[in-house]
């Protein structure tokens, strides 16, 4: 027997770290003798325990996956995962399930840190008959329908919204909004099955108004609040979304609990999504990520779903620490790779919401002809990326995130970056939360006895 390849050692704290088998999934911890020992087996061709500790070891290592006969049945290992994630990845690529309409790029907002720019010079609403093309498109597989824009819910694109609804009315609706029409869209909102409206509250009143105001300057956080509180009246689910920053996160989280309260009579309609902003610095968004886990741990699994599904978001490793559920081997980064489609006034279709109106990263067109590029996002996956056939860590990150690469002229490159500073970065201190977190608990049983 011998160790498998697809092993990675990540460091956590008082000469501990944590073994992850890459190709399972399964993640332990090792104390520094048993890090020793595996160091010393992993050149060896077949290892030979020397004591019984070293084969109570091997044993519980055979368990959970470490150990193959050779370096072909690790291949040959490796080759089955990825035939059962292409044939599930191509699959979903038929059955396409969700689609996204970019209703307007315009938008009644001009928050400082849009990720869309000056996307909102473009003015144009997605017309009728491009609702038509891109449904026939999609397919019948269709269940979900996303609204993105710019702002989605504004006067002008009431007249192609009531189609779209007309058009597909058995549908499931999820809404991105900046909420500022939430009340003069609730009848039409009514009419609709509605999985989410997400609405964005950066922090306190004063906080929010400095940043997410009007074109013309004026405050929003009022009318926002009672688009909100009428929706929940009415049985439609929010998620509140807080973009952070150091100037705000303790506002926000100070929000939420306020928000929980205030609405402690909706919580199975109430969740909550906070999340750091791209811009600050790696350090800044660690920070306030470090603090969200801290006070996020203190709920149940279940809860911790509920007030803040930001983590979970960042990857399979972290969602298994924070909730508790299975590491998943990744064929590809996200759903972008496979589903939700994004079709735009424009006649463009986009993998996912964070490029749409950046023409370099969109996968083809939709209108007036149907046309889609060979060098995509959408065909991208580690079996498509050479640097990522043999690499260790492929599984885990799918390639990583295509947005980061600084050169979009080939989308099949590997984004190392984001997995790499995940495990060996952000997992220590997350891992570190967790076991302060128990401890505390632990303690607190002990003391009620």
């Amino acid at each position: 027997m011998k160790l498998i390849k697809h092993m990675i050692f990540v460091d956590i704290h008082d000469n501990k770290k944590l073994l992850i088998n890459s190709l399972t999934g399964t993640m332990d911890e090792i104390d520094a003798p048993i890090y020793e020992t595996l160091s010393k087996w992993q050149t060896c061709e077949e290892i030979v325990t020397e004591n019984d500790l070293e084969a109570e070891l091997l044993s519980n290592l055979q368990s959970r996956g470490y150990l193959v006969n050779n370096h072909e049945e690790e291949v040959a290992k490796k080759n089955e995962i990825l035939k059962i994630l292409r044939d599930e990845h191509v699959q979903m690529q038929k059955d396409q399930k969700t689609v996204v309409f970019v209703m307007t790029y315009d938008c009644n907002f001009r928050c400082p840190y849009c990720f869309e720019g000056d996307a909102y010079l473009k003015k144009e609403v997605i017309a009728p008959e491009q609702i038509d093309v891109a449904l026939k498109f999609a397919g019948e597989g269709v269940q979900t329908i996303c609204l993105f824009g710019g702002e989605p819910l504004l006067p002008k694109t009431r007249p192609t919204l009531e189609h779209l609804f007309k058009k597909a009315p058995d549908k499931t609706y999820q809404i991105f909004t900046n909420g500022y029409y939430l009340t003069e869209f609730l009848d039409l909102l009514l009419s609709i099955n509605i999985s989410q409206v997400l609405i964005t509250l950066d922090g306190s009143e004063e906080s929010h108004n400095s940043r997410r105001v009007l074109a013309n300057g004026k405050p929003t956080f009022k009318k926002i609040m009672d688009g909100i509180e009428k929706c929940l009246e009415n049985g439609i689910n929010i998620r509140i979304r807080m973009n952070l920053d150091k100037t705000n996160y303790e506002e926000g989280i100070d929000l939420r609990e306020k928000l929980l309260d205030k609405f402690s009579g909706y919580k199975d309609n109430l969740s909550f999504e906070l999340a750091t902003l791209i811009g600050d610095s790696y350090e800044e968004r660690m920070d306030i990520i470090t603090e969200l886990y801290h006070t996020d741990v203190k709920h149940s699994f279940k809860d911790r779903e509920r007030i803040n599904d930001f983590i979970t978001k960042k990857n399979s490793i972290l969602d298994h620490l924070v909730y508790g559920r299975a590491i998943k081997p990744l064929y590809s980064y996200c759903y972008a790779h496979v589903d939700g489609m994004a079709f735009d006034p424009y006649g463009d279709i986009y993998p996912c919401l964070g490029c749409v109106g950046k023409e370099r990263f969109s996968i083809g067109k939709y209108h007036p002809l149907i046309e889609f590029k060979e060098n995509s996002i959408r065909n991208r996956n580690i079996e498509k990326i050479p640097e990522c056939r043999d690499c260790t860590y492929s599984l885990l990150c799918g390639g990583g995130c295509p947005l980061g690469l600084n050169d979009s002229s080939d989308f099949f490159k590997p984004m190392c970056y984001s997995v790499k500073t995940l495990l060996h970065e952000e997992l220590p201190i997350f891992y570190k939360e967790m076991e302060e977190g128990m401890k505390k608990t632990e303690e607190a049983v002990n003391s009620a006895y």
